[in-house]
């Protein structure tokens, strides 16, 4: 018996598929536009149709390409019910699907994302599942933002994306084929595994949310963890937001960034910053010197005094401005490297317990003094700074030009330096900066015994094995606090810092 042969139709494979430049060479296929392609795709013959075990079917997507050419991101804005969600994005930040997340390209992204949720994000997560859950009963209206997502450069090749509507040829409506690999967040993590936990309770099942809940999500394409990480930065970091220093360690890309990755190379800051997820700069830790955040706001008193913001400082001012930056962190380096130190020695203390120069107010005014000392050179640099003669200019070309035109304007009134650098890096080196020293005590004055109501006091550690008892002074980072150890440093009366005698 012989059986009797099933024709088949010849598929078009995936790589006959056109790519679009403009859409970063993602296959699209014009229905709308070309009509051999729409009657193909009519009729089930692209190969990506009988692939369904290999990508998620997506209707009801526009496709658009933002922000400035050339540097467009592929974006992919698609509005899915839970049960989508959770199938769709199949990664739960909290509690991770087994992936090989190395070859996706998400290995960094992916072990960020599990150290995060060690720490604040896991407090924030009961909570934010509990609004999900008062909202699927009725109690309240979820106001969710969109979830920020990405995929890998390593699933590119295998998305495809069918155009129904082409009338905007920067945002494209259609159905998008999307491989079925984790997506990564962007933004929104703890949103998400609020989603997923709250689309695994019985209320969810019972009362059909799963289907009903509606959650919009926009999907970056082919973008890598730097690409991503840039995104947040740039997501979190304008305006006042609550973690200031998580931003600044993901943000690569800004000027003020840039100026803090080349001023700290090969310094002692090198690899000693806290970013918000390595530990803090307390009193008691000392692998930090410093947290990112407050080594901006030193940079920025370097530049201009505190006056600018790090908004304002643009990518053709950092060639102006670096080498003050960088010759500030190496002062810094040069002068105290050999007195922070990690870990603490033996019968020592914490160099922050001992030391007022490990504590923010100090640094940013020993920067604030550095300005004053240079004022005469970096002044007429940072005063046209995000000012009106920057401002008007359309093109980033016209605006250097007429940075550069106020500059030499300026140059011809700047005004006098407070000291010579070479004398201000004398007296920092001579200057007592022992905390318990009286002088210090007078300048940042002393905790309180809450049981006495007298000057509080503790025993530390001499370095020589015995024990030493002094004042506890305060370490408060304040503009009167900072703005008064500058003063004091250049002023006539410095010598008084130099003082071995301690408070009582």
């Amino acid at each position: 018996m012989t059986l009797p042969m099933i024709p088949q139709a010849q598929l078009i494979p995936d790589g006959k598929i056109g790519t679009d430049a403009d859409y970063g060479g993602l296959k699209i296929v014009r229905y709308q536009t070309d009509q051999n392609a729409r009657e193909t795709y009519q009729a089930n013959r692209f190969e990506f149709q009988h692939e369904q075990a290999r990508r998620n079917t997506i209707p009801g997507v526009v496709l658009s390409r933002s922000g400035a050419d050339p540097l467009h991101r592929i974006t992919a804005m698609m509005h899915l019910s839970l049960r989508q969600f959770i199938e769709f994005v199949h990664y739960d930040p909290s509690n991770p699907p087994m992936e090989d997340f190395e070859a996706l390209g998400m290995k960094d992204a992916h072990d960020q994302t599990q150290q995060d949720f060690r720490g604040a994000k896991k407090d924030n997560l009961a909570n934010y599942k509990q609004y999900l859950i008062e909202a699927i009963r009725g109690d309240r209206v979820a106001y969710l933002p969109p979830v920020t997502g990405w995929q890998s450069p390593a699933t590119f090749d295998e998305t495809i994306f069918v155009a129904l509507d082409e009338s905007n040829p920067a945002a494209l409506y259609g159905v998008l084929y999307l491989p079925k690999k984790p997506i990564m967040q962007a933004d929104g993590q703890t949103q998400t595994a609020a989603l997923f936990q709250a689309a695994r309770t019985g209320l969810a099942i019972k009362s059909g949310a799963l289907d009903s809940f509606g959650i919009t999500m926009e999907v970056e394409l082919k973008v890598d963890i730097q690409a991503a990480g840039q995104s947040f930065a740039d997501r979190n970091g304008r305006g006042s937001k609550k973690n200031k220093n998580l931003v600044a360690q993901l943000d690569n890309s800004s000027a003020l960034a840039q100026i803090r990755y080349k001023a700290i190379q090969g310094t002692v800051f090198e690899g000693r910053l806290a970013d918000g997820r390595t530990g803090g700069a307390t009193e008691t830790a000392t692998k930090n010197i410093v947290d990112l955040s407050t080594l901006d706001q030193m940079l920025l008193q370097v530049i201009s005094r505190g006056t600018k913001k790090a908004e304002h400082i643009k990518h053709y001012h950092i060639e102006h401005l670096l080498p003050y930056c960088r010759e500030f962190i190496e002062l810094l380096d040069s002068t105290f490297a050999s007195q922070w130190a990690d870990p603490t020695p033996r019968n020592s203390e914490p160099y922050r317990r001992l030391y007022v120069h490990g504590w923010a107010f100090a640094l940013k005014a020993m920067a604030m003094a550095f300005h004053d000392c240079h004022r005469d050179k970096v002044a007429p640099l940072s005063q046209p700074i995000g000012t009106a003669v920057e401002g008007e200019h359309a093109t980033t070309a016209e605006a250097e030009a007429a940075y550069l035109a106020a500059i030499q304007d300026l140059n011809a009134e700047a005004p006098e330096s407070a000291l010579a650098p070479a004398e201000y890096a004398m007296r920092l080196r001579k200057i007592d900066w022992h905390r318990y020293r009286q002088h210090w005590i007078a300048i940042t004055g002393f905790k309180l015994d809450r049981k006495t109501g007298k000057k509080k006091t503790r025993e530390i550690n001499d370095g020589d094995g015995s024990k030493l008892k002094i004042v506890e002074g305060k370490a408060e980072n304040t503009a009167a606090t900072i703005g008064n150890v500058a003063n004091k440093i250049l002023s006539p009366r410095w010598v008084e810092l130099t003082s071995a005698v301690n408070a009582k």
